[in-house]
């Protein structure tokens, strides 16, 4: 498996524009295609959201991407954008591999 962390600088007062365009036109792209979102978070001062995403392999991620950049969804989602302005100062991504399948590991809190 191969993890994308995709992190987003954000200007807190626009924490829920950005979420709404995520949740909007992100997200249902990246399901269609089969993309895996493990989970979404923001700090506690809502200037960074992260998103992990999980994929196959990094060549299953590159055909996501090139089937989303075909859809008329992504043709809105472009639209709205400009229409919105911007919705973070800047953006990361890194890609992580697993070292090992720790999820059969049982433990108590």
């Amino acid at each position: 498996m191969v993890y994308r962390m995709r992190t987003y600088q954000i200007d807190p007062d626009k924490l829920e524009r950005f979420s709404e365009f995520f949740h909007n036109y992100l997200l249902p792209n990246q399901l269609r295609f089969g993309s895996k979102l493990v989970g979404r978070w923001v700090n506690s001062d809502k200037t960074s959201i992260m998103a992990i995403w999980e994929y196959k392999d990094l060549a299953q991620y590159k055909s996501i991407e090139e089937k989303i950049k075909r859809t008329n969804l992504h043709k809105r989602a472009q639209i709205r954008k400009d229409e919105l302005g911007p919705l973070f100062f800047s953006t990361h991504q890194e890609f992580w591999e697993m070292t090992s399948d720790y999820s059969m590991l049982g433990g108590s809190r």
